[in-house]
């Protein structure tokens, strides 16, 4: 019953083929926005990141938001500020207050990670 009302409604259901997916065409990066588009707290982003690839982001794009990284293959190695976290598939980081930050692939194959993130 549940299941037949959130596929009634539509916003609060995402069909894996209709979740949009933006694709960096010098790294070959991949963001696929796997969450509903009804404007809910959560956001869910699942990245495929080829390896040797590091992407930056300013401390400013953390500010208005609370982040989770989960790996679900290869290694991530997230720079946090001066902190350095090496993780690895199962592994889950909870980030701490806005800094600089790079998300880097050391190895050859893809790594693939799910960040969670709610709005503050």
């Amino acid at each position: 019953m549940l299941l037949a009302l959130a596929e009634q409604t539509g916003e609060r259901l995402s069909r894996a083929a209709d979740q949009p997916v933006w694709r960096d065409p010098e790294t070959g990066y991949t963001r696929r926005a796997v969450s509903p588009r009804n404007g809910g707290m959560l956001e869910l982003v699942e990245i495929e990141l080829p390896g040797g690839v590091r992407v930056a982001y300013p401390a400013s794009a953390f500010t208005f938001q609370h982040q989770q990284i989960w790996v679900r293959s290869g290694t991530l190695v997230f720079e946090e500020g001066d902190q350095v976290h090496t993780l690895e598939a199962g592994d889950c980081l909870q980030l701490g207050p806005p800094a600089d930050c790079a998300f880097f692939n050391p190895g050859n194959g893809p790594c693939a990670y799910v960040v969670a993130l709610v709005r503050r």
